[in-house]
């Protein structure tokens, strides 16, 4: 590694033989006590005869095996990872250069990584969470899923999921509502893990030091339950046009699972809908294909005929418009779904004419 000789027991990984020789691999979602996750890409090296590079954190050493931990592949790799994730992070401590708590900004600094190249239309914001035993600012959150780990893992609570999808996604409890459990108040194990000052003790609550203690963990969930998941919740979009919390929180508690989980799987898919919906729904694809092939003269004509915006329902409650992933019509782009029919090949009067269709 690095040119130095390094052996060690079956199962130790590349970072853990880089510590043993005084080698420093940076980390972003690595922690000690959790399981190695891989989600921040930050410790990525570069192995001898590998196309790709491989994550320090969760590759197991073997006899042979030539590492570089700092090449010019390396270097380069992870500043453009930084560059991507401080897209992302619009909080202060960006542009504060006594801003050294933040994990993020410490290697920023390190690599040498300047402001962002890209930019971001709609950046994360915080909303105030009074009354909640963890602040959190979402605009410093990166998504490496440390808290939800550490919860799970350390704390034994499982509070925490992801829900939302893209740039959108979002660290949720139970139906993305402030965090106020009881089981928190004096936990603060996600707040220590967390690398960013995403997640903050709440004002005038004193800061804990030292490592967090490891509670209980609960027992994991069984996959097979996750499987029938998304057809109960089909099932029930079906059946009451919507997700209401009341279903979700019955189908959690049918199959066992996390409330947020549950929420986190149908905020994520654009065919189930957690708000209520009008009696047809109008969904076109935003897909390259579609739109290529005039999607956006499509958005606009339905637009013009029902009188709404993409992500509105018509004040009568006849049609809602939505704009979605591929519905599996790229042969017949530009395409829109209407309820459970594919419309392909539109033209602005064949719109009128299927729109007419619908009629009270």
């Amino acid at each position: 590694m690095d040119g130095q000789k390094v052996s060690g027991p079956a199962g130790m990984t590349i970072l853990e033989a880089a510590k043993k020789i005084g080698i420093e691999i940076p980390v972003l979602c690595h922690e000690e006590e959790l399981k190695p996750s891989g989600n921040c890409r930050i410790c990525v090296v570069e192995m001898e005869g590998s196309r790709t590079l491989v994550g320090s954190c969760h590759t197991p050493i073997s006899e042979g095996m030539v590492i570089q931990t700092r090449s010019q592949r390396v270097l380069e790799a992870r500043r453009a990872t930084l560059e991507l994730l401080l897209t992302g992070h619009t909080g202060s401590c960006v542009t504060d250069i006594e801003a050294r708590e933040c994990t993020l900004h410490k290697l920023a600094s390190d690599l040498e990584v300047g402001p962002p190249r890209f930019h971001v239309k709609s950046p994360r914001l915080y909303a105030s969470e009074e009354g909640s035993y963890v602040l959190r600012d979402m605009s410093r959150c990166i998504l490496c899923r440390k808290c939800i780990r550490a919860c799970a893992e350390i704390a034994g609570q499982n509070i925490y999921s992801m829900a939302y999808r893209g740039f959108g996604s979002k660290v949720v409890v139970d139906f993305d509502i402030p965090l106020n459990k009881e089981v928190c108040k004096d936990c603060g194990i996600c707040i220590n893990c967390c690398p960013t000052s995403a997640l903050m003790w709440p004002e005038g609550v004193k800061k804990r030091e030292g490592a967090p203690k490891k509670g209980k963990s609960k027992p994991q969930r069984e996959s097979n339950k996750r499987e029938t998941l998304l057809n109960l919740l089909e099932a029930r979009r079906r059946r009451d046009g919507t997700l209401s919390a009341a279903s979700m929180t019955e189908i959690a508690s049918d199959l066992d699972l996390l409330l947020s989980g549950v929420y986190g799987v149908a905020s994520f898919y654009t065919l189930l809908s957690i708000k209520p919906q009008g009696k047809n729904i109008i969904r076109i694809c935003k897909s390259i294909p579609c739109h290529l092939k005039s999607a956006p003269m499509i958005v606009e004509n339905v637009a013009q005929s029902i009188g709404i915006r993409p992500g509105q329902t018509t004040p009568d409650g006849r049609f809602s418009f939505e704009l979605t992933n591929c519905i599996g019509a790229c042969d017949r782009a530009p395409a829109m779904l209407v309820n459970d029919t594919v419309y392909g090949n539109l033209t602005p009067g064949k719109i009128a004419d299927i729109l007419k269709s619908y009629g009270d």
